[in-house]
């Protein structure tokens, strides 16, 4: 309870520097699914990504205790804190079954907590603040289940991945996982299942029903117009010759980002599973829950690659984002490697995840050619490869690549050649120590300026936004980021209006949010407007120019 309390902590601590959604639209479709399920307004996103609800629901007690947006998004982070510090329990009981002992189970477990992406993510109002703990709960109740621990473990496994498919399609990907394991089981393990699969089986199509049924109302309410169609651009990668290149190319550059961002210990972890996959034995649960995990890396990298639009980011070409409910497993797993496999074995796995972090990087570098540095680049995408480079501004793919392959080296080198228990605590001391110097480093230089950028660029504060104001926005001459942020800083549903016909504007409108064309005078961004209404604020910035006015009487001028 200590060590769950001091991680919780440590998140709170790095989130509460900001109040409101930074990654738009994500953030800002996760929040209003969370305010429609808690009772409240519904808002319009029509065409964006659909954010499925699963998520939302253990948002949506925030807005229970408070209506305002900035106090809903720190309880968000509270949230996120109390869940993803889950991972310390959850990494401890998961270390205890591939037989470390307990004194640095504990320790590899802080060290698994802390890996970056977890505590990065915890920042925002994001499914990968949760997923990483969801998945490492799923496979441990898989495993207990397989391992004769009784059928309501296996339930309890199938609630557990059916929360995950109604909270990301990442979870889709899970729960096909899950329906394969459960058919193999029926067939070759029925007699180590307690009483067989029926029982888990049946739960887990009920609450994977549940989720799609609470998904589709959510879609119905808040994407009246229909969604992005992700969809169809899978289904149309995965039938062409350039779609499927496409595909293979990215989801490698997902697999690198991850090896990369771990200091290669993922990718170690990775080669484990791959080995203990392929073995010529008899099934055994330990083998069947690799499998699994392994297969949910290769279906999660393959089926968001092929989803993925092309955005011209290079985000596009390495993201580390949708493997990052995983990597705390793969990371585990490259511990153990180091610090319990027999040496000559752990070599020989050093040396092949080096060879396949030399390959990920030439085929991304490939397939991306000069995108990478003609692309747009966000470090918000990549805070730990921008930390291990240093460099904000570009991917540098090499230069990652050899400070990976280094790091690893020099962790091989450091347990080979120290004694088992020196070597041991070197080992983490230095995970431990990046970790925390991640951690810090990715407030001050990323989360913390693009807080205050995003804010600067879509903050209806200066309009004196009310509580009870209703906001109209001409959604067509807008940056579809201004009007969605804005969406989450009114607490109620934004009123598409057309300033051209201003008799139309519904009579409890108080405040309208227009585009502001260069070189206009902001008291010309509305020739129409009615008698008494005036430009209270405006912002020029790189996301677009708006300007608000305001309903006479409403406010002094």
């Amino acid at each position: 309870m200590a060590g769950w309390a001091a991680q919780a902590v440590l998140r709170v601590v790095l989130g509460f520097q900001h109040a409101r959604p930074l990654l738009i639209p994500d953030e800002s479709g996760y929040l209003l699914a969370a305010r429609l399920l808690s009772g409240g307004a519904a808002s319009d996103l029509s065409w964006r990504t659909f954010y499925q609800g699963g998520y939302a629901l253990l948002l949506a007690p925030a807005y229970w205790i408070s209506d305002d947006p900035e106090t809903v998004y720190r309880l968000v982070v509270v949230v996120n804190a109390a869940i993803g510090a889950g991972l310390v329990p959850l990494a401890y009981l998961a270390f205890r079954r591939l037989r470390v002992p307990r004194g640095r189970a504990y320790v590899l477990a802080h060290a698994t907590a802390l890996i970056p992406s977890a505590v990065y993510y915890s920042q925002f109002a994001l499914t990968d603040a949760v997923l990483p703990v969801v998945v490492l709960g799923w496979l441990l109740l898989l495993h207990t289940w397989l391992t004769g621990g009784g059928r309501w473990y296996g339930v309890a496994a199938g609630a557990t991945v059916a929360f995950a498919s109604s909270t990301h399609a990442r979870g889709l990907v899970l729960l096909a996982v899950h329906g394969c394991l459960l058919a193999f089981v029926a067939v070759r393990h029925r007699r180590t299942t307690g009483r067989g699969v029926w029982l888990p089986g049946a739960v887990t199509a009920g609450a994977a029903g549940a989720g799609w049924a609470m998904n589709a109302w959510v879609r119905e309410q808040i994407y009246p117009g229909g969604v992005a169609p992700l969809g169809e651009w899978f289904t149309t990668r995965l039938s062409s010759l350039d779609g499927l290149t496409w595909t293979l190319a990215v989801s490698t550059g997902q697999i690198w980002h991850a090896v990369v961002a771990t200091f290669g210990l993922a990718g170690l972890g990775l080669v484990a599973l791959v080995a203990i996959t392929l073995r010529r034995v008899t099934p055994t649960p330990d083998r069947l829950v690799a499998g699994a995990a392994l297969a949910a890396v290769a279906g999660i990298a393959l089926a968001t690659s092929a989803a993925l639009p092309s955005e011209g980011t290079v985000a596009n070409l390495a993201y580390g984002r949708y493997l990052a409910c995983l990597t705390p497993v793969l990371l585990m797993a490259g511990l153990v490697v180091l610090t319990r496999v027999r040496r000559a074995r752990a070599t020989r796995a050093v040396l092949a995840t080096v060879g396949l972090t030399l390959l990920a990087t030439a085929i991304v570098r490939l397939h991306a050619g000069e995108r990478l540095t003609r692309d747009f680049f966000g470090m918000f995408d990549f805070p730990e490869i921008c930390f291990i480079t240093w460099n904000w501004d570009s991917l540098s793919l090499v230069s990652a690549t050899l400070a990976a392959v280094s790091a690893l080296a020099a962790a091989t080198l450091v347990t080979t050649v120290m004694s088992r228990r020196g070597g041991f605590a070197v080992l983490v001391s230095a995970c431990v120590v990046a970790e925390l110097v991640i951690a810090g480093v990715t407030v001050s230089k990323v989360t913390a300026p693009w807080g205050r950028i995003l804010t600067f660029a879509t903050d209806l504060a200066p309009a004196g936004l009310r509580a009870d104001d209703r906001v109209g926005v001409h959604y067509a001459g807008l940056h579809w980021r201004i009007w969605v942020s804005q969406a989450y800083q009114v607490r109620t549903k934004l009123v598409p209006i057309d300033p051209d016909h201003p008799a139309w504007l519904p009579p409890d409108v108080s405040l309208v949010v227009l585009p502001w064309p260069k070189g206009m005078d902001i008291r010309r961004t509305w020739p129409a407007a009615p008698s008494g209404w005036w430009p209270i604020t405006g912002n020029r910035n790189h996301t677009g120019d708006w300007v608000a006015w305001r309903r006479p009487g409403t406010r002094d001028t």
